[in-house]
């Protein structure tokens, strides 16, 4: 198995979207094979959303926002691979599960120096290609103003960090035994990472259209739509030229990162076992590019929760249209099934693989998606998406996504939203009785 992990990635910057004015046509390429979706994810907050897509337990059950690294030695498919006999080797953000790697190449989030914690493969080639410095500078400057003035350098593909994990991540995948079951994990640090793209890929989009729809926030309407991830005096500060090189700057990252994956496939098409070996793409969560004036990721908005799921079996099959909600932690469940392995008994996820072998999906928690961070909670059904603070309890945001989908109008403000909360009420705790502690 290939599985490739991205941090940040949205479901609609892929070309197939049709959103954007950017072509992924290697990632596009792995979708025609098989299965391509878009998933729910269990959380829009760090480490959480990552916890959750390597466990298939939502946050309530790990409570990985205080230990992620028990939960993922004790329940992660990671371990479960290595211990049913797997090789298991891991490229890139991949610390958290090093422990269960037979092989790995680690880098480190992109924090500065003072942040980081252990060794950083990449670090350690920037120090090789004289651009440590500047390295770390930039990264000093992502800390303090996110992707709203980010210091560029000059750095070829290869040298900047995501680029350098595709390059570790192929000339692992060529080392990979023949003669026993693999998986090979890589984890890229973006797109969300907030980092400007490499110099080959700056300037990739004409950036002049990247503004349309852009209209700055109202923060009367804040707390049912997000936390800020930036102070507010960032945010108010944001105009069309500014969200433009945001959004600019994030999607010559995700061109970035379909190179990347092409070089994957590539050179797994060189493999003997090319015509065994599955490849599995997500996400842990998503990014805001100016939804509602907001720049981050801690929001249940779509741009923040919705990634996509690729499945793509060796060899092309149809699929089926799916009639139902799909999570991430339906990913774990996808992987563990490939793997032959069992999941954790309190893991809830559903594997995608009847889907691509022709049969229905059938959707976790009744139909519905349940995601979460800090003191909020969201529901999503078929139609409808609520937002409650777990302290209060009381609802933030409720939104029609059949005729609203861009989420203007909170239907709280409204009589009719009454009767439907109250329904909603009752799904949300059908859904939460699955979620007992891991």
């Amino acid at each position: 198995m290939l599985i490739v992990l991205a941090h940040g990635l949205r479901a609609d910057a892929l070309g197939a979207a049709g959103a954007w004015p950017l072509r992924t046509p290697c990632v596009e390429s792995l979708a025609q094979k098989s299965l391509c979706l878009v998933a729910t994810s269990a959380s829009p907050s760090d480490p959480a959303g990552i916890v959750s897509l390597l466990t298939g337990l939502h946050p309530r059950q790990t409570g990985c926002w205080r230990d992620p690294a028990s939960a993922l030695q004790s329940l992660g498919w990671p371990a479960l691979l290595k211990e049913s006999g797997y090789f298991l080797a891991g490229v890139g953000c991949v610390g958290m599960i090093q422990s269960s790697l037979d092989r790995s190449v680690v880098v480190q989030p992109p924090l500065p120096p003072e942040l980081i914690a252990g060794p950083c493969s990449y670090l350690l080639h920037t120090q090789a290609g004289n651009r440590h410095e500047q390295v770390l500078e930039q990264r000093r400057r992502r800390h303090r103003v996110g992707p709203f003035d980010p210091l560029r350098v000059a750095l070829e593909p290869d040298d900047d960090i995501d680029g350098f994990i595709a390059s570790r991540a192929r000339q692992t995948l060529a080392m990979m035994p023949q003669d026993k079951p693999w998986a090979l994990i890589v984890m890229f640090s973006g797109p969300g990472n907030d980092l400007p793209p490499p110099l080959l890929y700056d300037g990739l989009l004409d950036r002049s259209t990247l503004s349309d729809g852009f209209l700055p926030a109202d923060f009367s309407k804040l707390d049912a739509l997000a936390e800020l991830d930036f102070p507010r005096s960032m945010i108010q500060r944001l105009d069309r030229k500014l969200i433009a090189q945001v959004r600019g700057d994030y999607l010559e990252r995700v061109a970035l990162l379909d190179q990347g994956i092409g070089r994957l496939t590539q050179e797994l098409a060189q493999r003997s076992d090319a015509d065994r070996t599955w490849t599995v793409l997500s996400s842990d969560r998503g990014c805001l590019l100016g939804e509602h004036g907001l720049v981050g990721h801690r929001s249940f908005l779509a741009g923040a929760i919705e990634v996509p799921v690729i499945v793509s079996p060796p060899t092309p099959a149809p699929v089926q249209a799916i009639d139902g909600l799909v999570a991430t932690v339906d990913v774990a469940a996808t992987i563990s099934d490939l793997a032959g392995i069992d999941t954790p008994s309190s893991a809830v996820g559903c594997s995608l693989l009847p889907v691509v072998r022709g049969a229905p999906f059938l959707s976790t928690l009744g139909g519905s998606c349940v995601s979460e961070f800090g003191h909020r909670l969201m529901l999503e059904t078929d139609r409808h998406k609520v937002v409650f603070d777990t302290i209060s309890r009381q609802a933030l945001g409720l939104f029609d996504m059949l005729y609203d989908f861009e989420e203007r109008e909170n239907l709280l403000d409204h009589p009719r939203g009454r009767d439907l909360l109250d329904s909603l009420r009752w799904r949300l705790g059908d859904a939460l009785m699955p979620l007992r502690a891991g």
